[in-house]
């Protein structure tokens, strides 16, 4: 039975991983913590989910519905399909919907893959857009680069859109891989930036300390989905047209 142990650590800071097989050093901009190959998975059971999202069929507290639709939690654990897990509400609380699909996606990838690696990034653009054509090709270039090195045949992700007082928007992005055709993220990284930044200074990929993980226990588990969690705070959202998307997940099955 998959069982979720809550305790007061969080977040990529503390994550360690258990493996004997250690790599070589990474470079300046990457997680120092070991990557390392294993055979061991993590087990998870999941029922299918509900797509229709209200209140009480997403989690047993209160919740805000805000003008845009969207309910807005504050709780510090937020319940799935049966499993509980602890989420970085902060101040401004989390959006349920959005939430709820990046763990969607975040336990597809637990059951494609025995080993997932999974990889949180910003974008910066200094450049305003009314629409969101800059991800969408950015996701493009970047998942043809993917697939063209590791041979992926599937990629989970999320991005969300925010803009708060800065004169152009950002986003915060998060991708789930086949950790185990992965030894070392410092190429990833590299190939983010490739596909991002440009040599005027438009676009550019702030540094985050310890941004990825290896998940293949309940304990990295719990770290990487409260880490991720961060992705679905309102704080920031609602600035921009209303035709246009605050964030966008994929639609990676088991089939």
């Amino acid at each position: 039975m998959y069982k979720i142990v809550l305790d007061n650590k969080s977040g990529f800071d503390i994550a360690e991983l258990t493996q004997n097989i250690t790599s070589e050093t990474l470079p300046a901009g990457t997680s120092d913590f070991s990557e390392t190959s294993s055979n061991n998975g993590l087990l998870l059971i999941s029922k299918k989910s509900n797509t229709n999202i209200t209140h009480a069929n997403v989690s047993p507290y209160k919740s805000k519905r805000t003008i845009n639709r969207k309910h807005i939690i504050f709780d510090e654990t937020f319940f799935h399909d049966g499993q509980c897990y602890r989420v970085n509400t902060a101040k401004s609380g989390l959006y349920v919907e959005i939430l709820t699909k990046i763990i969607e996606q975040f336990e597809v990838a637990l059951l494609l893959w025995s080993r997932v690696f999974v990889l949180r990034f910003d974008l910066h653009t200094h450049i305003y857009t009314k629409d969101n054509k800059i991800i969408t090709s950015f996701r493009k270039r970047l998942f043809q680069k993917l697939k063209r090195k590791y041979g992926f045949s599937k990629i989970g992700y999320c991005w969300v859109r925010e803009q708060d007082k800065a004169k152009a928007q950002h986003y915060h992005f998060v991708i789930f891989l086949d950790g185990r055709l992965i030894r070392h993220s410092s190429l990833i990284n590299e190939l983010i930036k490739e596909a991002w930044e440009d040599p005027t200074g438009k676009f550019t990929m702030p540094y985050i300390p310890r941004p990825f993980h290896f998940v293949n226990s309940e304990e990295i588990l719990k770290n990487a989905i409260y880490r991720v969690s961060y992705l679905a705070k309102p704080r920031g959202k609602g600035y921009r047209p209303s035709q246009t998307k605050d964030y966008q997940c994929s639609r990676i099955k088991l089939v």
